[in-house]
């Protein structure tokens, strides 16, 4: 496997270890000690994959690739069948759709090297220039990047998050919640974020 390739997936694995962090936030339990477990994983897994001439736990990796997006399916199932509300708003489609973008990308392109291996057809790549191994580098952070950032912003950490540098006590998060019998009132008890004084 080429060093670009494993660049490439290391950046897959470390922007989906931030969004399954993120999810943690706003999740039942049940499902947020999970996910807090499952993104330092592939946080670490990713961090470690790029100090490495070749990917680590290759096998293993490809599990905890694969097992979230099952488990995301059983769990959107279950949320439609049992109408738990609670669960299937924990379920966003953006950040967990984009994890499984990302998972797909470092599944597959595992199983293919694991293929080409047990076959015998995997063959070595000499290492790629300084200015072209740059310049990958650069698309698949800039692509990660990309896709990472509205999956943050959709998780109920980054609804809350105020802008950056600003400290507004009248800020408030921009989703819709339902009001009690017609007031506000149920929106100001949601909403009864720190004043943040002295800044």
């Amino acid at each position: 496997m080429s060093a670009i390739t494993r660049t490439w997936i290391a950046f897959a694995a470390v922007g989906t270890g931030l969004i399954h962090v993120a999810l943690v936030i706003g999740s039942p339990l049940a499902l947020g000690i999970p996910l807090a477990i499952l993104g330092v994983v592939e946080f670490g897994w990713g961090i470690l994959a790029f100090t490495r001439d070749t990917l680590p736990f290759v096998r293993i990796a490809m599990v905890v690739a694969v097992t979230p997006l099952v488990a995301w399916g059983l769990l959107l199932t279950a949320a439609s069948v049992f109408q738990n509300p609670a669960l299937g708003a924990s379920l966003d489609v953006v950040p967990w759709g984009i994890a499984a973008l990302f998972q797909l990308f470092v599944a597959g392109t595992l199983a293919l090297h694991s293929r080409r291996t047990r076959e015998g057809s995997n063959a070595t790549t000499s290492a790629p220039s300084a200015g072209r191994y740059l310049i990958a580098l650069t698309v698949g952070a800039l692509a990660v990047a990309a896709l990472t950032t509205p999956a943050l912003a959709a998780t109920e950490a980054g609804i809350y998050a105020q802008p950056h540098g600003e400290h507004d006590g009248s800020f408030t998060p921009q989703r819709d919640v339902p009001t009690d019998e017609g007031t506000d009132e149920g929106v100001d008890d949601m909403f009864d974020l720190p004043s943040h004084e002295g800044h």
